[in-house]
Parts: C-alpha cells; structure tokens; sequence
C-alpha cells in the first residue's frame, strides 16, 4: 500500500504542473521533450518569430528564456510571467526528467508556486538550483 500512495503523490504533482504552460524561448527548443515528460505543457514557436510577436503569443503563459531583460518590461501589458535562467550555466540536453536544467525549473516552479499566484512574475533561478522570485507590476 505504501508504493500506492508514493505513485498517487507523484501523479497529484505532476497534473499540477501540467496546467502550468511554458513558451520556449528559440535557444531552448532542446528543453522542450524533458520538460513534457516532467508534466509541463510546453509551447515551441516556430522559427525566426519576433520577441514582440512572442509576447503577443505567451498571453497567461510563461516565456523560459535565457534573456529576461527582452521580456521584462512588456509582461504586465501581455499577461505573461518570465523563467529566467541566464545563471544557470549548463543547459543539458537530456530528453526525460533526469534533465538536470528542468529539475532545477522544475524545482524553482514548484517551490515558488508561481503558477498559483496572480499576477506576473519573475522567476529568475541560479545555477545552484535556487531562485528568486519576483513580482511585475
């Protein structure tokens, strides 16, 4: 019975996070199967789309990119929140959830309950695995 309930606790956390949806900025497509497997709804924009455009398109969502300071200052217009992980060094490429650089997003996520709150937010996570989490207005 115990194995029961340590798989049901894993699936109640994986279908909270699924509602949560990530845009890809386009230097992260890589990250896009191992963030699905970690039950995140994941949106890739096609090719050559412009950081105006993207915005227009990340409308409730959050964009995960490696240049926050492009996003910052529209979120509050475009309803969107901003993963920021330029401190992070290393962007694995692995496909599934032993991805190091989506644990550590996976982490900051749910730790932050970001996708529970109102608002638009800065969520900027350090190569150590941390974050900060920051309200826009």
């Amino acid at each position: 019975m115990e194995s029961f309930q340590e798989s049901a606790t894993d699936l109640v956390e994986m279908s909270k996070q699924g509602y949560f949806t990530i845009m890809l900025d386009e230097n992260l497509r890589g990250l896009e199967a191992a963030l699905e497997d970690d039950g995140f709804k994941v949106i890739v924009p096609p090719p050559g789309l412009t950081d105006d455009a993207l915005k227009h398109k990340a409308r409730g969502w959050a964009i995960l990119t490696r240049n926050s300071q492009d996003f910052l200052d529209d979120a509050v217009r475009y309803d969107y929140d901003v993963i920021g992980i330029e401190d992070v060094r290393f962007v694995d490429d692995k496909r599934d959830r032993t991805n190091e650089t989506v644990r550590k997003i996976s982490n900051a996520v749910r730790r932050s309950q970001v996708g529970t709150r109102k608002g638009n937010f800065y969520l900027r996570i350090r190569d150590n695995g941390s974050f900060h989490l920051q309200q826009l207005v």
